[in-house]
């Protein structure tokens, strides 16, 4: 079943590879996600919560393999 975790944050793209804090991260994001669902950090939630008329369930802050610091999804 699909799941996606979505973050907003710096890509750096090497020919068909991409690196970086912001790719790292959704790939963390989208471990937690239930199946079938989306996983958001803050930082893309806050930035879009004023555009859609939709309902978010706070997951609270997250300790994610690999991220050195603690983000709220």
């Amino acid at each position: 079943v699909l799941r996606i975790g979505v973050n907003l944050g710096d890509v750096i793209i090497d020919g068909d590879d991409i690196f970086g804090d912001g790719v790292n991260v959704a790939a963390r994001l989208q471990e937690i996600a239930a199946p079938g669902g989306v996983c958001l950090s803050n930082r893309v939630h806050d930035d879009i919560r004023p555009h859609l008329d939709t309902a978010f369930v706070d997951g609270g802050e997250r300790t994610l393999k690999n991220i050195a610091r603690v983000v709220r999804v």
